[in-house]
């Protein structure tokens, strides 16, 4: 991933006024804990405004034009993630680890970075969506409460 992606996405996301969450290992490396990660993990509240929105700022990917925006407007009980797999890799997520767009609002900071607005999660709120099985989550816990006692 060229290294002003990410804040290019979300410069994008700015322009849109797209309601979002960093999450994932991007959202890691903001609070501090620098891992190698491949893709960008943006979690969704459920709405075709808000999809409509998203869909317009990933216009500069080809693959964009296959997105629906009903697709940004789940079922609860059996949210479905977008895989955006194009010059980036783009996960948009509805449930992280049970977690939602609206379970996690306390856990929001905003960062600012050369005039692009971050919406990601702190510690607490990341510490809620990792897994206690998966390798990379595990790793991720084990640094952020490092972090956290260290705060």
């Amino acid at each position: 991933m060229p290294p002003d992606a990410l804040l290019d996405l979300l410069r994008r996301f700015q322009d849109e006024d797209v309601e979002y969450i960093l999450v994932g290992g991007q959202a890691v490396r903001l609070n501090g804990f620098v891992r190698a990660t491949e893709d960008i993990d943006i979690l969704l509240p459920s709405s075709m405004d808000n999809g409509r929105r998203v869909i317009r700022a990933l216009g500069f990917l080809s693959s964009s034009k296959e997105l629906d925006p009903a697709w940004f407007e789940i079922d609860p009980a059996n949210p479905e993630n977008i895989r955006i797999a194009d010059d980036l890799l783009i996960d948009l997520l509805f449930a992280a680890n049970g977690e939602d767009y609206r379970s996690l609002q306390p856990y929001v900071r905003e960062l600012e970075v050369e005039g692009v607005r971050i919406r990601t999660l702190d510690i607490d709120g990341l510490l809620k969506t990792k897994t206690h099985f998966r390798d990379k989550d595990k790793i991720d816990r084990e640094a952020l409460e490092r972090l956290r006692r260290q705060l």
